[in-house]
């Protein structure tokens, strides 16, 4: 099912998988592991370029004559899917025009902001998200009604349905590792939470390739975004685009989302977070940031305490867009 849909390699895959054996004994872990998606491309990492690998394919096959292709894209000013489809789709052969809203100012976050200028061809900035998604339907509108030049858009964090199919091969590649005894089959695996594409296509991936493995997914954006009824359409979209006979059977209440870890807002870092990008950085030497990835291991920490799960086999993937 997911071999007959096209796409355009970015990435260096398969990622590794890695024992975290001084975080382990600093949380008090039996068994912690990461996928480091964080090593995923060459022009940069993250959990966006497998997502991009789909669209982009896509994009070249739509209708556009022989002019160069423009993408069109959102997200805040310090968005890993902003810098990655800029940086990846002008290497590609793509104009990317970028709409963003300010999220609040970290040295991370800036630093993305500064890489998407450097790629993109047009960056337009509006000071609110509320605002940003009316402009992007504007522009949306534009172009169906044939106003202006032809444009791909790619939504926020790139999470559609195709998009997502990227995460569905990548449970498949963590299979394939873990049948090559690279890692025990985890009982959990951790992952932010933002647009949700990326825990969505991770769900149908753990389904198609049966393992028994939970997806607890750590919210790091706002509730009426990152919802466990948000996850749920995706996921069924996303099973409906695969051909999969199943796209009905599933619950957002067994949908496992933890929301203790987000703070006061999106971007907004947290103790947890911070602490957690420390101990990252000093007992394994990866770094992680304060937006995503911080607040997920810090979500993965008291997830399990709480749980009682430390004797488990525990799998944080890292999905943070390092250059």
């Amino acid at each position: 099912m997911i071999k007959s849909i096209s796409y355009l390699p970015l990435g260096n895959f398969p990622t590794p998988v890695e024992h975290l054996s001084n975080l382990e004994r600093a949380l008090g872990f039996k068994s912690l592991w990461i996928k480091r998606d964080d090593l995923s491309g060459p022009l940069g990492g993250g959990n966006k370029v497998r997502k991009l690998e789909y669209m982009f394919a896509a994009a070249q096959a739509s209708p556009n004559g022989e002019e160069k292709k423009t993408l069109f894209t959102i997200g805040p000013t310090g968005s890993n899917h902003v810098r990655a489809t800029a940086v990846y789709g002008r290497a590609s052969g793509f104009r990317v025009e970028c709409l963003l809203f300010k999220q609040p100012l970290t040295e991370y976050s800036e630093t993305n902001f500064r890489t998407t200028c450097e790629n993109a061809c047009r960056v337009y900035k509006v000071k609110r998200m509320s605002t940003m998604f009316a402009r992007y339907a504007y522009e949306q509108t534009k172009t169906v009604l044939g106003i202006g030049e032809e444009r791909y858009f790619i939504p926020a964090g790139g999470s559609s349905p195709l998009g997502s199919v990227g995460y569905v091969k990548a449970v498949l590649e963590l299979k394939s590792q873990i049948e090559a005894d690279l890692l025990p089959e985890p009982r959990f695996i951790f992952v932010p939470v933002g647009t949700c594409g990326t825990i969505a296509g991770l769900i149908v991936g753990v389904r198609l390739a049966g393992l028994r493995t939970q997806i607890v997914g750590v919210r790091v954006a706002d509730a009426v975004v990152a919802n466990s009824w948000a996850i749920s359409r995706m996921v069924r979209r996303i099973l409906r685009l695969i051909g999969a006979v199943d796209a009905h059977d599933i619950n957002p209440r067994r949908i496992e989302l933890w929301h203790e870890d987000f703070g006061k807002g999106y971007a907004i870092p947290t103790e947890a977070g911070a602490r957690a990008v420390a101990m990252m950085a000093e007992h394994e030497g990866i770094t992680l940031e304060n937006t995503y990835t911080g607040k997920t291991v810090a979500g993965m920490a008291h997830y399990i305490g709480e749980q009682g799960c430390e004797s488990e086999h525990v799998l944080f993937w890292n999905t943070y867009g390092a250059t």
